[in-house]
């Protein structure tokens, strides 16, 4: 299955860094043969995605934000370090179990993010550029996204760059949600909420939205050549 989800294997795409990324980015990023998970670009303090997702909990949508300290200048994601304050790692941890802990594969999977929850940060011993990419490769091998990614700038400009796009999706993908008969379906939350509804089955949610993605309008900036 996971072989399956890059539709275009001889097509590059540079996407930005993203704290466990939306449903959509996973998506989009699986579809490409090779991708740049830029941690060198410029960090844009609007972009809160770097060190923020949104996920559902009992009551309603909620973000996780891993806070940060701006160094003096101009830095990049991998030179910015993410701010022990709050012990947000135990924070986040707590509201996953509280959001998720009756979800189909909750238990199954958590202990795979022992990395990024149980640890215990000190004040800039972490960028979030390192953050994001510790993340990434968690969630990479959970969903078993076997495409070539490099964590770094392109080497060149490329058609299908997505750095600085939120990448949406007009025709939402609906899967199981655990409290989707009260609160709705939720779509494009972080990939977490897709894996511990979803299991298994999170790959195939993610290609049917991939696919959906590509046929977006050319506004998508998705190149010809993968078409």
């Amino acid at each position: 299955m996971a072989h399956e989800l890059i539709l275009f294997h001889d097509s590059e795409a540079a996407f930005a860094p993203q704290y466990f990324g939306s449903v959509n980015y996973y998506a989009l990023m699986a579809s490409f043969g090779k991708v740049y998970v830029d941690i060198d670009m410029t960090a844009d303090k609007r972009f809160k995605s770097a060190h923020r997702c949104r996920i559902v909990d009992t009551r309603d949508e909620i973000f996780l934000t891993a806070p940060i300290a701006h160094p003096h200048g101009r830095h990049s994601w991998n030179d910015t370090p993410v701010s022990a304050h709050g012990k947000w790692w135990n924070v986040h941890r707590t509201a996953l179990e509280s959001a998720y802990g009756r979800t189909p594969f909750f238990e199954y999977y958590i202990d795979r993010f022992a990395p990024i929850f149980d640890a215990d940060y000190e004040a800039g011993s972490i960028t979030v550029g390192q953050l994001d990419r510790q993340c990434d490769m968690i969630v990479r091998e959970i969903l078993s996204i076997d495409n070539d990614v490099e964590y770094c700038s392109p080497k060149e400009n490329l058609t299908n760059d997505f750095r600085n796009n939120e990448i949406k999706c007009q025709e939402t993908t609906g899967y199981y949600q655990l409290r989707s008969d009260r609160l709705g379906f939720r779509a494009d939350l972080s990939i977490l909420d897709l894996i511990f509804n979803m299991g298994p089955e999170a790959p195939m949610v993610m290609l049917e939205t991939a696919r959906k993605l590509h046929n977006a309008p050319k506004s998508s900036t998705i190149d010809e050549a993968a078409r």
